[in-house]
């Protein structure tokens, strides 16, 4: 991801991506916290992440009710 240099971040609206492993769709919501590098890459709109916050959101490696 080109505009946030860590390999986490709190997502600031819902992103479609891929499984890095399972190559199945994923739907991630406003809110989670995604700590997945593979997954981080592949949201590259600036848009879609929330500038640094004290507080803490939810937390997901990359499972959603999608994947489960």
């Amino acid at each position: 991801m080109s505009t946030n240099s860590s390999t986490r971040g709190i997502l600031a609206a819902t992103v479609h991506v891929l499984d890095p492993a399972e190559r199945v769709p994923l739907v991630l919501e406003a809110g989670i916290e995604v700590t997945d590098p593979a997954i981080v890459e592949q949201i590259t709109n600036p848009r879609c992440w929330q500038a640094e916050t004290l507080g803490s959101g939810r937390t997901s490696t990359h499972k959603s009710k999608a994947a489960q």
